[in-house]
């Protein structure tokens, strides 16, 4: 019996079975095979039905079956599936179990748009009734925002991450974004999956290159020299990946290194730069090998609890998730309002004047943290002191 360890929701599970006698040499049941499929300890199977055949004339005993393991079909992420295998061997019963755990399909990593206050909101505060300067408001709110992001060291907004951690040997990981309102990945180590060569004789050398975005494949020299570049999310399997880096017709060649992780986004990859493959030498592109199921995190922090610890290496640990606020709290939104408010204001005069007499001249200078409508004024900055982060890495 054979099945992979880990299916992805939304594509297909293949699994196998080969019978034997009882000393040990294949041979055919006396009925073609049944399986069902339990979800953790649920006592009733959410699938169940019969094998076929595989391979009649060639192969004796060697049964496969595969199903859609979907959301209809009653799968979910992260939860564990016991196969059990029935079959009778010259009127024996017999069976037999494999397990799997289900994992997701790739997300992009995107930002939100937003920022931390509306025009609407910012309108209704400074009692503008007109529509006359909206996109000028607009573009105050996102400098506004920026400014507030920078002077936090963080981002505020609701974002989704996609990053590599170092493993220590701890059971705990600090992430570098917080507050955490959702983990769609946890995965640790990082396996070979796809081995790249380019055979141009013609190039001094090839490389290759992989973001969160795309794979770049890089020839110098000779009549192919250039880069073409593959767009990752087009590419909703390693295999349909492969397939098109060797029908690029540039000299670069491909091969799937493992089955069990063929149907794999393409947006999984790990990045790398400059992944040298070059006419005897190899380059391989990896994906992360072990998805974790197990960890626990208490949302809104930003440390994750491994029980059975994260493996020491470099970059061995991958984390998806999401923080920031998708909605802004209401203080910071205010803080937001005023800083805005601040530059609208300071169209018509310098923000930087607290007094002024015009008898002698005398002229008092406000302390905006810098000398200037596009600081932060320091009573501004007292507020933000709850969402500031003050040492890099550490809530």
């Amino acid at each position: 019996m054979s099945c992979p360890d880990q299916a992805i929701l939304g594509k297909n599970l293949t699994f196998t079975l080969q019978s034997f006698d009882t000393s040990g040499s294949p041979v055919d049941t006396d009925s073609l095979p049944t399986y069902s499929i339990y979800e953790d300890e649920t006592a009733t199977a959410i699938a169940t039905g019969t094998m076929a055949k595989l391979d009649d004339s060639g192969t004796t005993g060697f049964y496969s079956e595969q199903i859609a393991v979907t959301s209809a079909n009653g799968f979910e992420i992260w939860k564990s599936y016991t196969i059990r295998y029935s079959a009778a061997i010259s009127g024996t019963s017999v069976s037999s179990v494999d397990t799997f755990n289900v994992v997701q399909t790739a997300l992009s990593a995107t930002t939100t748009t937003g920022a931390l206050t509306t025009v609407a909101n910012f309108k209704t505060y400074a009692g503008i009734t007109t529509d006359d300067d909206d996109a000028l408001l607009t573009s105050l709110i996102a400098r506004a925002t920026d400014a507030i992001e920078k002077y936090c060291r963080r981002t505020l907004r609701s974002t989704t991450y996609r990053e590599l951690y170092d493993g220590r040997g701890d059971t705990k990981l600090l992430l570098n974004e917080y507050p955490v309102t959702a983990i769609t990945l946890v995965a640790t180590g990082r396996i070979d999956v796809v081995r790249l060569t380019n055979s141009n004789s013609d190039a001094y050398n090839a490389y290759a290159q992989v973001d969160a975005t795309n794979l770049e494949l890089t020839v110098n020299g000779g009549a192919n020299d250039g880069t073409d570049t593959l767009t990752l999310s087009s590419y909703s399997t390693i295999t349909s990946l492969v397939s098109a880096i060797n029908s690029l017709g540039t000299g670069w060649s491909a091969t799937n290194l493992l089955s069990s992780y063929e149907d794999w986004s393409a947006t999984e990859l790990i990045p790398c730069q400059a992944i040298s493959a070059f006419d005897s030498t190899y380059g391989y592109l990896e994906l992360p090998e072990q998805v974790e199921n197990d960890f626990r995190i208490e949302m809104g922090q930003a440390e994750i609890y491994l029980p059975t610890g994260f493996p020491v290496g470099y970059q061995n640990v991958l984390v998806r998730y999401t923080a920031g606020y998708a909605t802004t709290p209401s203080d910071l939104e205010q803080i937001c309002i005023d800083l805005v408010n601040i530059y609208y204001r300071s169209r018509e005069r310098s923000t930087d004047v607290k007094r002024e007499r015009l008898g002698d001249h005398d002229i008092w200078f406000a302390d905006n943290g810098g000398g200037g409508a596009r600081d932060i004024p320091e009573s501004l900055q007292t507020r933000l002191a709850p969402y500031r982060r003050y040492t890099m890495g550490y809530i």
